[in-house]
């Protein structure tokens, strides 16, 4: 039954985001990612939000945000830094935020199906892992992208991969990754997420799926610029768990709230034990 659900929910998104995925690849984000220096960003993040968020809207996620206050309070370039669950995290956030975002992914993500198109229309920059000197050449293109104005505010997963065990604390992050906005002398905002993990999952059948994103007050060059970025990352990484832990305890109250079945219930927020009522 599970899977029939499942089968039929892909069934439904398809007929709902599909046409709109395939227009939006075919029409521009291909020649977006070909030559992005012919269109404006505005216009290609305008696109690519759009397609974007009828995927949010055709998987029924409700998001629950808040802090978005904070990046008002801020003039000119941030860096993002935020914790990792799942492809999903970049998709909420474009389709969250009116101001264009864009990312730092791995390499192979350019081969993603229209994922790929995504990235290179947003002026993202992939990272060759397995080969130093392209890491080079990458991180030097990041730190321009990070610092020039006509680039989108950048957005890094600063564990360096997805936490695949999304009920255990963040992984440990990667201090290399907090330099880079040491080098461009940039305020960093903290981004937590959580609830990503199920959007795109097989293995989860919500009737909503619930996501919940934070983004923290701004970190200014002058509050960092005294400590190490090993002491910075430490810092940023206890502050999402903190965020984390909360968004826990709403997510519970938020599937418990569902019409599902009580093994489903658990199934969902496993391996929390709370009682549930039959």
């Amino acid at each position: 039954m599970r899977k029939a659900r499942k089968l039929f929910s892909y069934i439904r998104i398809v007929l709902e985001a599909g046409p709109t995925i395939l227009f939006y690849h075919l029409t521009k984000m291909h020649k977006y990612a070909k030559h992005p220096e012919k269109y404006p960003l505005d216009i290609r993040y305008k696109n690519a939000r759009t397609v974007l968020s009828r995927i949010i809207k055709a998987y029924r996620v409700d998001i629950h945000c808040s802090g978005l206050e904070n990046l008002s309070n801020v003039d000119g370039k941030v860096m993002f830094v935020s914790n990792h669950l799942s492809t999903a995290d970049p998709v909420a956030l474009v389709s969250l935020l009116d101001k264009p975002i864009t990312f730092a992914a791995k390499q192979e993500t350019l081969d993603m199906p229209f994922v790929g198109a995504v990235l290179l229309a947003l002026d993202g920059v992939p990272l060759d892992r397995g080969n130093i000197m392209n890491q080079l050449s990458q991180i030097k293109l990041l730190v321009n992208t990070i610092k020039s104005e006509k680039y989108a505010n950048v957005c890094i997963f600063a564990e360096g991969t997805r936490n695949k065990e999304p009920k255990n604390p963040c992984l440990e992050f990667h201090a290399g990754s907090i330099k880079m906005a040491y080098m461009a002398n940039t305020p960093i905002i903290p981004i937590t997420l959580y609830g990503t993990w199920r959007i795109f999952s097989a293995k989860h059948f919500l009737r909503k799926y619930p996501v919940y994103v934070d983004f923290g007050k701004p970190i200014y060059p002058s509050e960092y610029k005294n400590i190490s970025s090993v002491e910075l990352s430490d810092k940023l990484r206890h502050q999402i768990d903190q965020n984390v832990n909360r968004f826990r305890l709403l997510d519970k109250k938020e599937i418990c709230a569902q019409r599902l079945t009580k093994k489903r219930k658990l199934y969902e927020i496993e391996p929390d034990n709370i009682k549930l009522s039959s």
